[in-house]
């Protein structure tokens, strides 16, 4: 009976010795499973935080882009109430010294506003071309006329003008006969602009014109070539040097204003989309946080009643590294 129970007694013994090796084992693995857990939480943070970041930086163009365009409209329309008064030559002078300056300001490298003004933050726009400014299609004459224009593709255009026509009419004109070419045309400072997405060739090559002597001299036809167009301000510093009609003129920076005031609204419309993105990820990573928390508490009081002795260290790094992420998303 005695050696029996010194038999059973060493065959505990050797059992239990033979479990330590399996619960280390044991708890090593399942020490690397929650690293890696953590890892890949701490990971996906770092990348909520990216995007929270890029999304920030967006605002803040945003905010530069509304602040030039208030800027810009308001000492458009200092010019604009000028005009109220009769111009001498020097004051028509520096007008349009004035408008060369703002246009200078759009061109340099931290504007967020192009010389043509779009937004820098746009895709770059088809190109824009325009007629010789002696050439006036648009003004209103006292005698009809009918202007022929053959395009680079041997396609014939005829703009038949009444007498005394106005600029809005010709205008509207010229748009319906041109569409049928796939050419878009529009008035920018009493010059005609053209662009064509389909058909942007047709812009570059010479067009032969034929007029009847009012708007287009008589008699053979002449060959046109369109010039690049020149900036809205450009455009305006050119005309103030030789205005005649300060009505129209400042009708002419009326427009430029209302489109200023189009990419205002762009610009705030934008706005409140960053803004909304930027709540939903403040309110993904506070519930993260919490989330985190919870679940490094619960790991923490597994591996504690594991003991393992190997776990200690990793779970003191393990609170410095959630320590110093928390840290840092307070600080941003």
């Amino acid at each position: 009976m005695l050696i029996d129970r010194l038999k059973s007694g060493q065959t505990q013994q050797i059992q239990r010795t033979e479990s330590k090796p399996s619960v280390a084992v044991s708890a090593q693995s399942g020490t690397e499973s929650q690293g890696s857990s953590v890892l890949q939480r701490q990971l996906s943070t770092l990348g909520q935080w990216s995007v929270k970041a890029d999304v920030a930086q967006q605002l803040a163009k945003n905010q530069q882009a509304e602040q030039q365009l208030r800027q810009l409209y308001q000492q458009l329309e200092q010019l604009r109430r000028q005009l109220d008064q009769p111009q001498s030559s020097a004051q028509k002078q520096q007008l349009s010294q004035q408008l060369q300056q703002l246009e200078q300001q759009l061109k340099q490298k931290n504007s967020a506003l192009k010389p043509e003004l779009q937004l820098a933050s746009a895709q770059a726009s088809q190109q824009q071309w325009q007629l010789h400014q002696k050439i006036d299609l648009l003004s209103p004459r006292p005698v009809a006329e009918t202007v022929k224009v053959q395009l680079g593709n041997g396609q014939l255009l005829q703009l038949s003008f009444a007498a005394g026509q106005s600029a809005e009419t010709s205008l509207q004109q010229i748009q319906q006969v041109f569409a049928d070419a796939g050419i878009e045309v529009k008035a920018q400072a009493q010059t005609l602009v053209f662009s064509s997405q389909k058909q942007p060739a047709l812009l570059q090559q010479a067009w032969q014109v034929q007029g009847e002597g009012v708007r287009l001299a008589a008699g053979n036809p002449i060959q046109l070539k369109l010039q690049a167009a020149k900036n809205p301000l450009t455009l305006l510093a050119d005309q103030a040097r030789q205005l005649d009609n300060q009505q129209a003129y400042q009708a002419e920076l009326a427009q430029v204003q209302q489109k200023l005031q189009g990419l205002m609204r762009q610009v705030q419309a934008e706005r409140q989309i960053l803004l909304n993105k930027l709540n939903a990820l403040q309110q993904a990573d506070s519930t993260q946080m919490a989330e985190q928390a919870l679940q490094t508490s619960a790991e923490l009081k597994l591996q504690m009643q594991t003991g393992a002795a190997a776990t200690v260290p990793a779970i003191l790094s393990q609170g410095q590294i959630t320590r110093s992420l928390v840290e840092f998303a307070l600080a941003g």
